[in-house]
């Protein structure tokens, strides 16, 4: 048995609505029930547009501690391999996000590196095909 891919990132946030609609505008990913949860109000699952479950989003539970925005933790950031970056890079500025393009060492991949509304780092591939296999 192998992993084949990540199955999905689950964030967990006192900022359910604003998560949503950050996912939802810049990358559009569709909401969908989150199907194992009781409580449809403060969970949901976000999915590509051929249907697959990308991202569950948790409100927080009551009485449950939050972290501040961006508090360090051992998930150091969410990586998505992308396409069109001249698209989305006009989506990003038309919104207002800021984000930092970095440039690798493997010719043709470009990096994106933003944060969502819970301080989450968010890196955006582009020509992640150009990346070499292991040996």
């Amino acid at each position: 048995m192998a992993i084949e891919r990540i199955g999905h990132i689950n964030i967990r946030t006192p900022e359910f609505a604003a998560t949503m609609s950050f996912f939802e505008t810049l990358f559009d990913l569709v909401r969908g029930p989150a199907a194992t949860m009781g409580d449809q109000t403060g969970n949901a699952w976000l999915h590509s547009a051929d249907g697959r479950p990308i991202i569950h989003v948790n409100a927080m539970l009551p009485g449950e501690v939050d972290r501040p925005a961006g508090a360090p933790g051992r998930l150091d950031h969410i990586a998505f391999d992308c396409s069109d970056q001249p698209g989305m890079a006009e989506r990003l500025d038309r919104a207002g996000v800021t984000y930092d393009v970095r440039q690798t060492r493997v010719p043709g991949l470009v990096q994106f590196n933003l944060r969502d509304p819970n301080g989450i780092r968010i890196e955006l591939t582009f020509g992640h095909e150009n990346a070499r296999r292991p040996s």
